[in-house]
């Protein structure tokens, strides 16, 4: 998917399932680990604190922030509720993701 494509309240899905879990920034900030996982593994080995599955997202959009984040100094940052979580997605996590 093409962030460009993005709208908010836009339903979103991974591909297919996969490995994700959710990386703390700063304060109440996550973000949404996909891609980064090994794609060896299977369900049925642990990873900690991760989960496996293809949940559905709703896009939030685009955050502009006052202070870089921890991980990669992003000043914008787009964010999905997933799982009832608000949590920012890399910029290099799109092309696991499609439209419902």
């Amino acid at each position: 998917m093409k962030v460009s494509e993005l709208k908010v309240g836009m339903l979103l899905r991974f591909k297919e399932p996969r490995i994700y879990k959710y990386l703390r920034d700063s304060g109440d900030d996550h973000w949404l680990d996909v891609g980064h996982a090994n794609p060896k593994l299977t369900k049925y080995q642990t990873v900690k604190y991760a989960e496996f599955g293809c949940p559905l997202m709703v896009y939030l959009g685009q955050r502009k922030m006052a202070d870089p984040s921890y991980y990669g100094g992003y000043f914008n940052v787009r964010e999905v509720s997933i799982d009832g979580k608000v949590a920012w997605m890399w910029p290099d996590a799109w092309k696991h993701v499609e439209m419902v």
